[in-house]
Order: C-alpha cells, then structure tokens, then sequence
C-alpha cells in the first residue's frame, strides 16, 4: 500500500505540474501577441504602483492565512476547535480571491494579474478541499481516499507557489516592457513541511501524510471531549400528536401525559450519572418537574428516555423543557435542552 501511496502521490505532482506548465505556456503566448510602450504618462505609472502595492496587501494576507493554516494544524485542539479556525481560514482565503478579482490591473499587466487569480484561487480550493479531508481522515471512512485527499491538497500548494514565481517573473517581464526596470514584488511561499512534537513531515509525501494522520488522530482519541445533547425530533408524546396549530402541537385528549426522548453522548469518554429533567408549565403557571438518571453512556451512543405521570390540562397552553446534563467540564451546551409547545384536545 505504502508504494502505491507513493505512485500515486507522483502521478498527481506530475499531472498538476503539466497543467501549471501548459496554463504557463498559453499565457505566455497571450504576452507575445501584445506589443510593448516604454512611454508612461505619470498617471499611468502611479496606477502601476498603486497596482503592485494592492496586490502586495494580498499577497501578505495570503502569506498571514498559510501561516495560521500550518499553526492550526500543529495545535492540540478539539476537533470542534480545529473546524472553527478551519472555517476562518476558508473564509479568509475566500475574501483574498474575491479582492484579487475586483483589482483591475493597468494595461499590458493582464497576463501577470491571470497568474495572481490562479494563485489565489489554487489556495482556496487547498484550503476548502483540506476540511472535508480531515474530517474523512479522522472518521476512519478510508484511509487510502483520505490521504489522497490531504495529500492532493498540499500539492494544490506546491502548485500555487510556482504559479506565484511565474507570476514574479512576469510582473517583472511586464514592467520591463514599459521601459519600469527591477519592478519586483514579495514573495510568497506557502507549502512548508509540519513539525508536529518531534516529527517532520513532508506533506507531499504521501506516507508522511499517512503518519502525520495516525498522529492527530491518536491525539484527538486521547484527548477527552464531553458532552451530552437532547435529540430535539425524537420527541414523543403519549397521548400522541395529531395536529399543529402554529407554534403549538395538538395532542389527543388524555388523564395524564407520558414523554419519550433520545439522549446521546457527544463526547469521546464515558459518561455516567446523567441527569435529565423535564419541566411541564401550563400557561397559567401550574408546574410539574420530573427526573432521571440514566446509568451510562458510551461514546456516540444514545440512550432513550421515557418519563410519565404528567398531568392533563385539556384546553390550556403547555410547555414542556427537556434537558440533559451538562456533564463536568461540557463546553458545547447550547444543545442541552430543548423546548416544545403543545396543547391537549378538550
């Protein structure tokens, strides 16, 4: 497996390398069909500088967005926590492309600024193709397909970055044509290796990917995560519901009132002793509040709970509060509790 990982890993650096090659050779066959002026009105050359200055700001942006990428990655964080910065990193990276296609570079730069779009619009789709990668990588979907994945998404970098130094030469190329000599911007590398602990990995490497993804995953198993959470469209009532009057389900008329729900642990540990009470006002402020504890359970696994023994109040307005936990130390807990309206037939 390890020597098809590799192969495979060539074959794509290849492939992507003939493409950025080919999108080189026809731009480059766009610049010679253009003829050179060396005879810049003041204008003309401020809009150059203004130009090259704009598209500094967003190659240091972009520069700023790998650097949290890679410092993301290196982070002892929750998977919760990683897809958040992750998000933040796509947009980001989003607003970068955006702004690069709304520049409008000055005359006889339009080859140089196709390279710049291309840069920038390679490390989005690296950034965006890297999360759901992940995802699959950690969720154990395949190992084979998820670092393929993660690997094709470095190599979008590798390509970015020799688009980026096309792009240098041609700046430079293009300002030369107008008579603008050593006309240079910053440069912008961001494909690096990963030093996570005490290993480096190279991430165009397909069997580094693979070891890289063992790392974070032991990890993220090691590292507890709790947290339980009401599955708000699990509910059901007995007697059962028939109807809707807007806000408010319709039950069929009954004595007394019985509550099934679906209790699961979100987390990555075992979680005992979880409470869950449900708390039923009428609207004119008759409460009833009952409990229970549920034993135990495991990781990712739910538990349904029924409790009865509620009163009827045919005719009146009720609402009815579930909620589950928060165990010790729970961070997400706005999915705790759920709230239902509902009213029971006369």
């Amino acid at each position: 497996m390890e020597r098809r990982g590799r192969k495979e890993s060539i074959i794509t650096l290849t492939v992507m390398v003939i493409i950025a090659i080919a999108i080189v050779s026809w731009l480059s066959g766009l610049w010679s069909c253009e003829a050179g002026r060396k005879d810049l009105t003041d204008e003309e050359r401020l809009n150059i500088r203004d130009y090259v200055n704009s598209v500094a700001v967003l190659v240091q942006k972009s520069n700023k967005v790998s650097y949290e990428f890679f410092n993301t990655m290196v982070k002892e964080l929750s998977r919760e926590d990683m897809d958040s910065e992750l998000l933040e990193i796509i947009e980001e990276s989003k607003v970068i492309l955006e702004n690069s296609r709304e520049l409008n570079p000055p005359e006889f730069f339009e080859v140089s600024h196709g390279y710049l779009e291309l840069v920038f619009d390679t490390r989005n789709k690296a950034y965006e193709d890297f999360k759901p990668a992940l995802s699959n990588a950690i969720r154990d979907l395949s190992l084979d397909i998820s670092t393929t994945q993660i690997t094709n998404t470095f190599l979008y970098m590798f390509m970015s970055d020799k688009v980026y130094s096309y792009f240098q030469d041609e700046l430079k190329e293009s300002g030369k044509q107008l008579g603008i000599e050593k006309l240079t911007i910053i440069d912008s590398v961001i494909l690096q290796d990963i030093q996570y602990k005490d290993k480096k990995f190279t991430m165009t490497n397909t069997q580094d990917v693979m070891e890289f993804i063992s790392e974070i995953k032991s990890e993220a198993e090691l590292k507890p995560r709790r947290g339980v959470a009401v599955i708000g469209d699990s509910i059901q009532f007995d007697p059962r519901k028939v109807n809707e009057h807007g806000d408010d389900w319709i039950l069929e008329n009954g004595s007394e009132i019985s509550v099934t729900v679906t209790i699961e642990n979100q987390g990555n540990v075992v979680e005992n002793d979880v409470k869950v009470v449900m708390k039923y006002i009428t609207e004119d402020n008759i409460l009833e509040e009952k409990g229970y504890t549920i034993d135990s359970i495991d990781p990712s696994k739910e538990k349904i709970v029924t409790i009865s023994g509620f009163t009827a109040y045919p005719g009146r307005k009720c609402v009815l509060e579930i909620t589950a936990g928060p165990v010790p130390n729970e961070v997400l807990t706005t999915n705790n509790t759920a709230t239902y309206k509902f009213m029971m037939e006369d």
